[in-house]
């Protein structure tokens, strides 16, 4: 695996961006940051073109040419791009961007691994940004970018200033899956992802343990990809979190987590705004957590606070 690989953004799709934009930013989650500046040729460099399976979209005869249209919601530390689909089945995240040294070559390693290009993005000749297809087990795409431009830093260095923003750090995702075996030997056969021990998430062992629903048993394992983790969890017994994820919308991303400094501080802060506490705890070993129902508005996706140790 390749520890250079930099976060640039996760993708949620939703029928309507602004319903998840708005809740974020009225729970004091996060702030909205506008459309990212990128790719445009009013900061320099030609139109985009847009590549689908290999072979560019066509207007009549001319390559399809492509404008970013996002809005940006910035949780924390972490960049969070919002894009409509008024068609999409199921609303939530559906690819994780990282910032790569040598995006020819790192695509290059995952093609061999059989992972198929599915979107691409060229300016002036130049890859800006490829799709990967690794959604076979956990219903993620990769998508791999050109190292940040200088603008690109400047305009991301200036979201992270705002004054209304959290000082949440971006830990990771948890991934609802049915196999958990399967899924993280798909991520260690792509050669991508550094693998830890297996933990049995319990609910009935937690200290000071709270859950709505019955009682929670899930297998767990972390995949680390570049800076982000992903912790990929089978449940096992029990409605809440995960098992209830695997039921309304299959594999899949099913929380955005964070370490905070005080727990007590941001759970309270949250209770204040109505933001219902599904299931927290602090294992026996580890950090205690604690998950936050924000699914309804939130792009069907919950919140989950580690305390930072």
């Amino acid at each position: 695996m390749e520890s250079n690989w930099e976060l640039n953004h996760i993708g949620l799709v939703a029928r309507d961006w602004n319903k998840p934009l708005d809740y974020y930013q009225s729970v004091a989650a996060g702030v909205s940051v506008g459309p990212q500046p990128v790719y445009l040729d009013l900061v320099g460099g030609g139109p985009v073109t847009f590549y689908s399976y290999g072979k560019p979209r066509t207007a009549g005869s001319q390559p399809r040419l492509y404008r970013f249209l996002d809005k940006d919601c910035q949780i924390g530390s972490l960049q969070l791009e919002l894009t409509q689909n008024d068609s999409v089945e199921v609303e939530g995240i559906n690819h994780i961007c990282f910032n790569v040294p040598d995006i020819k070559g790192e695509t290059a390693k995952l093609v061999e691994k059989g992972c198929e290009v599915i979107l691409s993005f060229e300016q002036d000749d130049t890859i800006i940004e490829n799709y990967l297809d690794t959604r076979e087990f956990g219903s993620l795409i990769l998508s791999l970018r050109c190292p940040q431009r200088k603008w690109e830093k400047a305009w991301k260095a200036h979201n992270l200033a705002h004054p209304l923003l959290s000082d949440w750090r971006f830990y990771g995702v948890g991934v609802a899956v049915r196999d958990l075996d399967k899924a993280v030997g798909y991520y260690q056969s792509l050669g991508i992802a550094a693998l830890g021990p297996e933990i049995m998430l319990d609910s009935s062992a937690l200290e000071g343990g709270s859950v709505s629903g019955t009682t929670v048993r899930a297998r767990t394992r972390t995949a680390q990809i570049g800076p982000v983790a992903y912790e990929f969890v089978q449940p096992l017994d029990g409605e809440a979190v995960y098992r209830e994820s695997l039921g309304s919308r299959g594999e899949g991303v099913s929380d955005l987590a964070f370490t905070v400094d005080d727990l007590e501080r941001e759970t309270a802060k949250l209770d204040e705004r109505a933001v219902p506490v599904v299931l927290s705890g602090k294992p026996q070993t580890g950090s205690a957590f604690a998950y936050f129902d924000t699914r309804e508005s939130g792009g069907n996706i919950m919140i989950r606070l580690l305390q930072a140790e």
